[in-house]
């Protein structure tokens, strides 16, 4: 069954790129990235790796409030070796199981409820940073519509909605809650500044706000898993958003793509952490008991 799902997540991946590619002038993609400064390619890495460690740090840190004693250098260990798991493995032991899967083997006495209630919270916080900007990008983008000025009207109670839910159902989120919404601000502004590089590789130094904000819709259609790594589906944000926003679609494909190589190609240096990993141990964790020793099939 698990093999089915890949399968499945493998074919919808191709069948977007096809039709992205089919839609575009392929070889204009091509020569754009032949084009590119490959210094400019390169420092792009750059906010995309301090990316990676704010998003780490953030989990950490909810972790930590709940007294689940985990170091950020342990998270950052952790959450390597899930952006490998999430974008390759078959089946459904993606990045968020593979992290439940650790921390209930080392953190036993804290509960697998509070544990899937940690993550599920650290993906809402990343997914409320991502609304909130690209809200705010598209209210200065789009000032003249009656339906964007109304952004600010729904601020205030999405804001109380997130501290009734924290308080609810992760009470101990509340202390700390001001420094998880700063790292994931940090999270997206770093990503941004990635895709920043990428464009001024390409040679495009104007509509850096529409750019920035497809980065924004691309990253929300990117949360529902229904390609692998969200390849194909950024793609297709890029390309129809560049459409509705009259930017170029090449350029704006092309940074897509680039940004989707680094982001698998970061995933898979995971693969080298994984390869001397021991199950039993997990850096920066807490050293007392642990359950029975957990090996990943």
């Amino acid at each position: 069954m698990k093999y089915l799902k890949w399968l499945l997540k493998f074919s919808i991946t191709v069948a977007l790129l096809w039709w992205v590619f089919h839609r575009i002038d392929l070889e204009s993609v091509s020569q754009a990235i032949g084009r590119a400064d490959k210094l400019l390619l390169a420092l792009a890495l750059v906010p995309y790796l301090a990316s990676r460690i704010t998003a780490a740090v953030r989990l950490t840190t909810i972790l930590q409030a709940h007294e689940v004693g985990l170091s950020h250098y342990g998270g950052l260990h952790l959450h390597w070796i899930s952006m490998f798991y999430g974008m390759f493995l078959p089946g459904g032991l993606g990045g968020d199981a593979y992290k439940l899967l650790r921390l209930k083997q080392h953190f036993p006495a804290q509960g697998t409820m509070l544990l899937t209630r940690i993550l599920l919270w650290d993906r809402i916080m990343g997914f409320v940073m991502l609304g909130l900007l690209a809200g705010l990008i598209a209210m200065f983008r789009f000032s003249d519509h009656a339906v964007i000025a109304a952004i600010p009207a729904l601020a205030l109670p999405c804001a109380g909605a997130l501290w009734w839910g924290s308080r609810k159902w992760l009470p101990g989120i509340l202390p700390v809650l001001g420094r998880v919404m700063l790292l994931s601000f940090g999270t997206q502004i770093f990503q941004i500044i990635c895709t920043g590089f990428l464009l001024y590789s390409l040679g495009e130094s104007s509509h850096w706000a529409d750019y920035a904000l497809l980065f924004l819709l691309s990253s929300i259609a990117t949360v529902f898993p229904l390609s692998i790594g969200g390849i194909g589906v950024r793609e297709l944000v890029y390309l129809r958003g560049s459409v509705l926003l009259g930017v170029s679609e090449p350029i704006a494909v092309t940074v897509s793509v680039l940004f989707d190589i680094i982001v698998t190609g970061t995933a898979m240096t995971g693969a080298t952490l994984v390869v001397g990993e021991r199950p039993s141990v997990l850096p920066g964790g807490d050293t007392g008991k642990r359950d029975t020793e957990v090996v990943l099939d």
